[in-house]
């Protein structure tokens, strides 16, 4: 069997993936994750999820299935991840009472045969209306730290969430269903 190797430092899709593959490899490469306010939001998280996993080809000496993975948030304009408590907080006011969208670029290159394939999943959060002092008490709990859109709906951030249409893998930041898809279909490779 071929080494997995996953391009991302996630905590989550480390957990996430390692639920289904053991031994993987993890090397996260040096990116400059920049996003270009003019591109679409599908576009930035598949480039981005491209650049990790090309990097990590170059980079890395061990050969095998690199999988790399990019979120963000969508709501009339791409939210990375908050640079600072006000950026958060402004994040988190803006998706209030709204439906937002995540978007999860997929990359997996085969680094031996050349094999490449990138996708990308969306789907639909709305969130119920969230007070100043709800939003001020979930950023105390640093979860919002390192997350696309200021908030992570495996933790305390469920109680933000009125409801979900698609994935909710993808809004953790790894779509399973659709990585398995893929790997299936282009790299012989199934999670179960």
């Amino acid at each position: 069997m071929k080494n997995i190797i996953l391009a991302s430092k996630s905590p989550r899709r480390i957990e996430m993936l390692s639920k289904y593959l053991e031994n993987i490899i993890v090397f996260s490469p040096d990116t400059n994750e920049r996003v270009n306010d003019l591109d679409l939001p599908e576009t930035t998280v598949m480039k981005i999820a491209f650049e990790k996993a090309w990097k990590a080809s170059c980079d890395f000496e061990i050969k095998g299935i690199i999988i790399a993975a990019d979120t963000v948030v969508f709501l009339h304009k791409i939210m990375g991840k908050p640079k600072d408590y006000e950026e958060a907080f402004s994040m988190l006011k803006s998706l209030s009472g709204k439906t937002h969208s995540v978007y999860t670029g997929i990359c997996i290159i085969d680094s031996e045969n050349g094999t490449k394939v990138v996708d990308y999943e969306k789907t639909f959060v709305e969130f119920n209306h969230l007070t100043d002092d709800f939003i001020r008490r979930y950023l105390e709990t640093g979860e919002h730290l390192d997350k696309a859109g200021a908030y992570g709906i495996q933790g305390f951030g469920e109680l933000m969430v009125k409801k979900i249409d698609g994935c909710y893998n993808n809004v953790k930041g790894l779509p399973l269903t659709k990585l398995n898809t893929i790997l299936t279909k282009h790299f012989s490779l199934k999670l179960l």
